[in-house]
């Protein structure tokens, strides 16, 4: 099957690759291009014995750059840091970086500073954490690397205002009442291209009937699912400003997938403009699209979130890691489709850059919490498996993989923090890179050259689907705090419900997201229910979690949790002294 490309040309919105290129191409090209994935040698950051979304267990911190900039963003989201400290009951880890880490110099800074900032205490390390500045000032590199076991955020805005905006908005939403559920709403651009042809029949239709299929229950408590455009014919691009703008207070889930809009057949006129354009939305062939202005001064998506499906869709890298593939099919005889897409990359010595339509909506008082998006060349690869072996009955497909998107979506739906959902996505990463690992081994201890015809024909196909899945999937980032989550009644274990409001959640309770709250002076359910607090000690006494994370699951004091366990074990040894004496077997 084809490789297809979401990349449309500025000047008359045309697919930069419509024809796609031939597997055959992409494996020769992409084993030249291959190199073998570095494994990580800093242990992992984040705790597996906490809740996933405690602060408390997993710790929220910052990477700002060095200098005055850096002071500067630090002031921004003062109120934003102060409130998840609060949150973590602990002050917060700041890294202070040199701006334009490559990825030798983030190796080095991870397995260093930081683990030296917290003096190498697993515990101190922040699972969480959010990056201030463009990609000129801390790489992507490092967001790319760090969130491989992190869950990492950016918040990069062209000046001080955007920041203040957005530290503003999360935190209104935050003290808002919360609302019963996020409706679900689902956007696929039909304009009669190939690769959005694909991404309709093998990504957004089944994550549309999936959502339907479990709609309401535990797998995905959607308050609503809609399919934007869905009775229109290909080649329109549906109201999505519409639906957007009428989320109002109701904090929904897009998903939205199209081509981003990348340079034209003559190149952007200045770097301001390839800023301000490149990685918007396109809308369909007519040449309508959805820019930074359309989002930036009304309600799109308010305290919602954004899975934005696009050639850089969330920015642009210095150097984009198709290049060594595509210089390679180049030389390998496909001059007019690699020129095409070589010519919308990144020049030497053009800064990396943040994409402004994310920008715009983040900085937008009444605009989305989170954007989840890409920072390079979105191919089908991140979808569909084109592998030895993955073809459907008629040759022609292959394996649709929906499901490393679906998860995202569906932890979003049940009120996860934004970076446990894109991880989610991440963690489709980390598996294709150890698999990808795990060939290169088993090549060296054949000895066999990985260029070589002595390698078996199907080992090279696989090598190569699988550096080009995993270029693919490490592009996808989240812009927005990590630890942000949707004003939803519905909370994931580790996010206790606010203690200062107890009306927050009534509206939530009546429709059952949430048992009822006690009466003022009245204690929590857990407290009234027997079964209840058998359970929670039971977890603490088996070690399935800390009495932290069981306490805040509960909603309790530690202390009143212990005085459970001590009544439970008193309790036990009184029972095992009134035992008789040992039984026989007849």
């Amino acid at each position: 099957m084809d490789l297809h490309l979401f990349l449309a040309h500025a000047d008359d919105h045309a697919p930069v690759l419509d024809e796609g290129l031939p597997r055959s191409a992409a494996d020769e090209a992409a084993l030249a291009a291959a190199v073998a994935p570095r494994r990580n040698k800093h242990k992992h950051l984040t705790r597996p014995e906490g809740l996933t979304d405690s602060l408390p267990d997993q710790r929220w911190g910052i990477v700002a750059p060095k200098g005055p900039i850096g002071d500067r963003l630090l002031e921004c989201v003062a109120p934003l840091r102060r409130r998840r400290e609060e949150e973590q009951g602990a002050e917060a880890v700041v890294y202070r970086v040199d701006p334009g880490m490559d990825l030798g110099a983030v190796t080095s800074w991870l397995q260093g500073e930081y683990w030296d900032a917290v003096g190498r205490r697993v515990e101190d390390l922040p699972g969480f954490v959010l990056v201030l500045g463009g990609p000129e000032l801390v790489s992507w590199d490092l967001q790319q690397q760090l969130g491989a076991d992190a869950r990492v955020g950016r918040l990069a805005f062209k000046d001080d205002r955007g920041y203040e905006a957005y530290v503003d908005k999360v935190l209104r939403w935050e003290r808002a009442p919360p609302i019963p559920g996020a409706r679900a709403l689902f956007h696929a651009v039909r304009d009669g291209s190939r690769a959005t042809s694909l991404g309709y029949d093998h990504l957004m239709r089944p994550s549309i009937e999936t959502a339907r299929q479990h709609a309401r229950s535990d797998l995905f408590p959607a308050a609503d699912i809609v399919e934007i455009g869905g009775d229109e014919p290909p080649g329109t691009g549906g109201d999505l400003m519409a639906h957007a703008e009428a989320e109002r207070s109701r904090a929904g889930v897009l998903f939205s997938l199209s081509h981003g809009l990348g340079a034209p057949r003559g190149g952007w006129r200045s770097l301001e403009e390839q800023h301000d354009r490149q990685g918007v939305m396109v809308l369909g062939a007519s040449g309508e699209l959805l820019t930074a202005s359309d989002v930036a001064g009304r309600p799109f998506l308010p305290g919602g979130a954004w899975l934005f499906f696009a050639c850089f869709g969330a920015g642009t890298p210095a150097q984009s890691a198709y290049h060594p593939w595509l210089d390679r099919l180049h030389k390998l005889g496909y001059t007019s489709p690699a020129e095409r897409v070589l010519a919308a990359l990144p020049r030497a010595g053009e800064p990396p850059f943040a994409a402004a339509l994310p920008q715009a909506a983040l900085a937008n008082p009444h605009g989305p919490l989170g954007v989840i998006g890409h920072v390079d060349l979105a191919w089908t690869w991140s979808f569909l498996d084109h592998g030895p072996g993955a073809a459907g009955a008629a040759g022609d497909a292959g394996r649709a993989r929906p499901e490393r998107f679906q998860g995202v979506l569906r932890a979003l739906a049940k009120g996860h923090r934004l970076g446990v959902a894109h991880h989610q996505l991440v963690r489709f990463f980390v598996t294709v890179s150890t698999q990808l690992s795990t060939l290169y081994d088993e090549g060296a201890r054949l000895g066999l050259a990985v260029d070589t015809d002595a390698e078996d024909e199907r080992r090279r196909a696989r090598r190569a689907g699988l550096w080009m899945q995993r270029q693919d999937l490490c592009a996808y980032v989240l812009l927005g705090d990590p630890a942000a989550r949707l004003p939803i009644a519905r909370r994931p274990p580790g996010i206790a419900p606010r203690q200062d409001d107890t009306s927050k959640v009534r509206i939530g309770n009546v429709l059952g997201f949430e048992p009822p709250d006690p009466a003022p002076g009245e204690p929590p359910a857990a407290a009234r229910d027997p079964a209840r607090r058998a359970e929670a000690v039971l977890a603490v006494l088996r070690g399935d979690e800390d009495e932290r994370a069981v306490a805040a699951r509960h909603a309790v004091t530690e202390a009143e949790l212990q005085r459970w366990i001590d009544a439970f074990v008193e309790a036990g040894r009184a029972a095992v002294a009134k035992l008789d004496g040992p039984t026989t077997d007849s």
